[in-house]
């Protein structure tokens, strides 16, 4: 499943085997940690679908120490094995979450994220048992907010606040101080490997994804998780944890799960899916810090009848997911290859596979809706008119395109994209598409366009290091097209067409010099 998104893991992780960097070398919002688990393995021998499998083994082995230190300090008996059991499942699984049992490895960076945020999330909101070890504690929270913040930063920004108010609140003054220090270590050490301008790569790839007007939502809108109906069931749970455990006398705790409301909406929201993984570690919270009231009663109910509702809200809203995780190395093991082929046109890269169907059932989006279809415009006014004029694509040389998109065959078309560049003489070259993402360079003799994002976020790059720019007749995203082409032309940037076919128009582009509007070709 998602096969697109795993193209687009595959082409950073092997430029980042290559050496390049991301943010320095090509554009993207995820962070480093995302990606060098996985490369790491290439240089070794082994492909991408077995450096997906051995990095996510990599990942647990390094969360697990931390995960059952956490557990063993603060809960006790199953809940012990249930946290780290997830914290692991979350780090092994072979799906996003959600009720699809499909495979999909493209949203890894994901699972990571929520495996490290259990660790520390859990480090805080409940005390341990013993008196605390703070340079202990303060060196786990650092590391695992410098993952965060270099995995996907949306985790970084979500959480960061609320621990620093629960270590202010608990003072845990040391930890916090020890937790500065190690992050800022992990700055340092990155700094030297990367260089200083890393870290401003980083910024401007995060700042251009979040204005983005071609990267669409990944799901429901924020004000939908935050409080819409398909939501009101399980953010009600949560707010009913915060009142019971805080009626049970844990005051701290319960503050600190009603701070992390808007935080946990928050990341659902940027997560594809819109998955609530948070609900597992609220219910282990909610175990341990169990109200034993006694006849004291709410609305009719006693506190613990009450904790029973709550925890079966929770567990309802939550199972098909954990359900999915839990199982899906198991029907990833058990997968027949029959009727699958590689993902990846290099004959190194024949591990990772993909469902035959879906990759080589070629279809277009057409619509009907022109000005030549006799259902369109029945009720369209001038305004209306000009908003569509504004909408169409237009290549620099005025031409306008039709509208198309492809729905699935991606491989097939970069396959037979590269395959046409090198019968028409383009063998090396690098070329970069006004597409989503044209990974032309995985599926033929054709050169990685260094500076070029692998994903296209709305921010035209890697122009000036392409020697060719390829617009598709009919793109994976129609929207991407427009705008590349719209933000090329806002640029300066100009192009003459030197090759034409069914699938695509070649162009070599020329960067205008403002001072004496001047030509400077490539």
């Amino acid at each position: 499943m998602h096969e697109g998104d795993a193209i687009h893991l595959a082409d950073i992780v092997l430029r980042t085997a290559r050496g390049e960097w991301p943010h320095i070398d090509f554009m993207t919002p995820l962070g480093v940690l995302s990606i060098a688990p996985i490369a790491a393995f290439i240089p070794l021998g082994f492909g991408v679908g077995h450096a997906i499998l051995l990095a996510q083994i990599l990942v647990a082995v390094l969360v697990a120490p931390f995960a059952i230190r956490a557990a063993a300090t603060r809960l006790r008996g199953g809940l012990v094995y249930a946290f780290v059991g997830y914290v692991l499942i979350l780090c092994l699984a072979l799906v996003h979450g959600g009720d699809t049992s499909t495979a999909s490895i493209s949203m890894h960076y994901n699972r990571w994220a929520w495996a490290v945020s259990y660790v520390i999330l859990l480090q805080v909101l409940i005390a341990p048992r013993d008196p605390l070890h703070q340079g202990v504690e303060g060196l786990s929270l650092g590391l695992g907010l410098a993952a965060l913040a270099l995995i996907k930063v949306t985790y970084f920004v979500a959480f960061a606040p609320v621990i620093a108010v629960a270590l202010i609140a608990r003072r845990w003054w040391r930890a916090m101080l020890v937790a500065i220090v190690t992050g800022l270590a992990v700055a340092l050490i990155l700094t030297l490997l990367a260089g200083p301008a890393f870290w401003l790569a980083y910024l401007s790839d995060l700042i251009t994804v979040a204005t983005s007007s071609v990267r669409e939502e990944p799901g429901d809108k924020f004000t939908e998780v935050l409080g819409g109906t398909g939501y009101l069931a399980v953010n009600m749970a949560l707010v009913g944890v915060v009142i019971l455990v805080r009626k049970a006398g844990h005051m701290t705790e319960g503050m600190l799960l009603l701070l992390l409301y808007v935080p946990f909406a928050y990341v659902v929201y940027q997560n594809y899916g819109n998955d609530p993984q948070w609900i597992v570690l609220t219910l282990i919270c909610l175990f341990t810090l169990w109200p034993q009231g006694g006849d004291q009663r709410f609305f009719g109910l006693k506190l613990a009848q009450w904790a029973l509702v709550v925890a079966g809200v929770l567990g309802g809203s939550g199972y098909a997911s954990v359900h999915n995780l839990v199982m899906s190395p198991v029907r990833h093991l058990t997968l027949p290859a029959k009727g699958m082929r590689p993902l990846l046109g290099l004959e190194s890269q024949h591990d990772l596979l993909a469902n035959r169907n879906r990759m080589v059932a070629l279809r277009a989006n057409v619509p009907i809706d022109g000005p030549e279809w006799e259902v369109a415009s029945l009720a369209a006014d001038a305004e209306e008119a000009k908003s569509e004029a504004e909408k169409k694509t237009i290549l620099p040389g005025g031409e306008v395109l039709a509208d198309c998109s492809l729905q699935g065959g991606f491989t097939t078309w970069l396959a037979a994209a590269a395959s046409d560049l090198e019968r028409n003489g383009y063998a090396g070259k690098a070329v970069v598409a006004a597409d989503l993402y044209g990974a032309f360079w995985l599926y033929g003799d054709l050169a990685p366009v260094r500076g070029a994002a692998p994903w296209y976020y709305g921010k035209v790059s890697g122009l000036a290091q392409a020697d060719y720019l390829l617009v598709p007749l009919c793109p994976v995203s129609g929207t991407a097209r427009h705008a590349f082409l719209d933000d090329m032309e806002k640029q300066g940037w100009t192009a003459t067409e030197v090759l034409r076919t069914p699938l695509y128009i070649l162009m070599e582009t020329t960067a205008m010099v403002n001072a004496g509007n001047a030509k400077d070709a490539k």
